[in-house]
C-alpha cells in the first residue's frame, strides 16, 4: 500500500491527479483518486526491473510516447522518484511503472 501511495504522490506532484485518499491503510484498504483528466495511460510493472542511472533516459524513450510527456517511476535508495529526479541525483533502482 505504501508503494502505491508513493506512486500516487508523484502523479499528484506532477499534476496528473488532483488528490487521493487511502482508506484503512493497515488492512487491505482501498484508495480513492480524484482524476485531473490528464492521465492517458498508467502502468505498474508486475516485476521490478533493475535500471542503472545511465540507462534511465533510454528506458524512458522506449516506454513513453513523446519525449517531454509522462514519467517513469523508480524505487531508488533515495526513495521513490520519477525519472527526472533520479537522473538529477544520478541514482538507479527498480522501475515500478510509468504514466503519461
Amino acid at each position: 500500500m505504501h508503494v502505491i501511495s508513493f506512486f500516487l504522490n508523484i502523479m499528484k506532484y506532477r499534476g496528473y491527479i488532483k488528490n487521493f485518499e487511502v482508506h484503512d491503510p493497515h488492512r487491505v484498504g482501498r484508495i480513492t483518486v480524484d482524476l485531473q483528466g490528464r492521465v492517458n495511460d498508467c502502468r505498474a510493472l508486475t516485476y521490478r526491473q533493475d535500471i542503472k542511472a545511465k540507462d534511465i533516459e533510454k528506458y524512458k524513450t522506449l516506454k513513453l510516447p513523446i519525449r517531454q510527456w509522462g514519467y517513469v517511476v523508480i524505487s531508488t535508495p533515495d526513495g521513490v522518484l520519477d525519472h527526472e529526479e533520479a537522473i538529477q541525483r544520478n541514482v538507479g533502482g527498480q522501475v515500478l511503472g510509468y504514466f503519461h
